[in-house]
């Protein structure tokens, strides 16, 4: 049964290879895939290089407490 199934479907694609309209439409939907492919694949961006993780001491070096009553640093 599958011997005949894989003999009845090489004669298929044998007249198929042999028919002008066949190879012509074949051609046809390959460069319709083509096209699909490169219009609705995704965009591929660079990559954005990491950024340095912030310190604590990095974030606030700018900003002013206040003044220090006491006079001693930690």
């Amino acid at each position: 049964m599958l011997w005949e199934t894989m003999e009845r479907v090489n004669r298929l694609r044998q007249k198929a290879m042999s028919d002008p309209e066949f190879l012509e439409s074949a051609k046809e939907h390959e460069d319709t895939l083509k096209w699909v492919e490169q219009e609705f694949e995704p965009k591929r961006y660079r990559r954005e290089k990491a950024k340095k993780a912030k310190t604590l001491a990095d974030i606030y070096e700018k900003a002013a407490f206040g003044d220090n009553p006491s006079g001693t640093e930690h």
